[in-house]
């Protein structure tokens, strides 16, 4: 009997069109994501950092003096607190794991500190702490918003990259007594007129101690890439 003959080039275009298949079937997330950055760490790190961001609200919204400034802390506090579930719900969903919120036991000193300030001197700290809180977050979230292989996540931390930006201006603007407005929910605005006393917008620059009371190097160590 003869056998049919079968090309070598025939055989070889069967297997490149096997791989091509199995390229294309390959999930999307991971194609997308960096296999270099540590999504699940990421998270883990994120519901921290934003749990001690709400109590630093919390002692805002009750202790500023200034309504902007109170409007603002809120809507930190209602933000990072939906936040702080979402990551949780994805840890489970996608790493069948999940992070019980703490507050960093670096942060204790400035809680302490901010606690036994009052009037135009906690407002003024207060805004120097969150503005430093956020720009040590923004490049952790930029390299997210990059290589985190979920585009769900990638989405997120797109939108915490600028809203914290903004809020930076927004901290700023209340060190250096000049107002802002804020939405404080069912179509108010909160603003507070312009109080030029005390600390001015330099402040921040002297507060050296802001970002290791806030476990800024115990951050970036979690989060370094190999």
């Amino acid at each position: 009997m003869n056998r049919p003959i079968i090309s070598v080039s025939r055989v070889g275009a069967a297997v490149l069109m096997a791989a091509g298949l199995a390229l294309a079937a390959a999930p999307a997330a991971v194609a997308d994501g960096d296999s270099k950055f540590n999504e699940q760490e990421f998270l883990k790190m994120t519901v921290d950092h934003h749990f001690g961001g709400v109590h630093m609200a919390e002692m805002c919204v009750e202790k500023a003096t200034r309504a902007d400034l109170k409007g603002l802390c809120s809507e930190i506090k209602d933000t990072q607190s939906r936040e702080i579930a979402t990551m949780r719900s994805w840890l489970k969903a996608w790493y069948s794991t999940d992070e019980t919120p703490s507050v960093p036991h670096e942060a204790t000193p400035m809680m302490h500190e901010l606690s036994g300030l009052s009037g135009r001197a906690f407002d003024v700290k207060l805004s120097q702490h969150f503005a430093q809180h956020h720009r040590e977050f923004l490049p952790e979230a930029d390299e997210c918003r990059k290589h985190a292989k979920h585009g769900e996540l990638r989405a997120l931390c797109d939108t915490m990259y600028k809203t914290q930006t903004e809020e930076i201006g927004k901290f700023e603007a209340v060190i250096a007594g000049k107002p802002i407005t804020v939405d404080t929910g069912n179509g108010g605005l909160a603003t507070a007129g312009s109080d030029s006393a005390g600390t001015g917008g330099a402040g921040w620059l002297a507060v050296g101690s802001v970002a290791a009371a806030l476990g800024a190097a115990p951050l970036r160590r979690r989060l370094r890439r190999p």
